[in-house]
């Protein structure tokens, strides 16, 4: 199995805000194979800050690489303008894991 971890860090009192927008993408990317689940968590880090936690689940490495690359996730990139971070995201990082336990 495969995890990809999108992690953002935002000002207090807007994660409700990027969980809304992750859980507004589920409905093509369940519908393609390989794909698990999804989960997202909510983190206050400390005063002023939250954290959210995106972590998609893959039966392999490969999946992941297909979703990416296929028509309809690059069209989803390309239908949004490019435009910069909103004020509120502090940070944000991507990572890859694979399970091995």
């Amino acid at each position: 199995m495969f995890y990809q971890v999108r992690r953002i860090l935002v000002k207090e009192g807007y994660s409700d805000q990027v969980v809304e927008n992750f859980s507004n993408r589920g409905g093509l990317l369940a519908q393609r194979p390989g794909y698990i689940g999804r989960q997202i968590l909510v983190k206050k880090v400390r005063r002023g800050e939250e954290e959210v936690m995106v972590m998609v689940q893959w039966e392999s490495e490969e999946d992941w690489k297909n979703w990416e690359k296929s028509p309809e996730h690059i069209a989803g990139h390309k239908a949004k303008p490019k435009a910069e971070k909103p004020e509120y995201i502090i940070d944000s990082s991507h990572d890859l894991y694979y399970v091995k336990g």
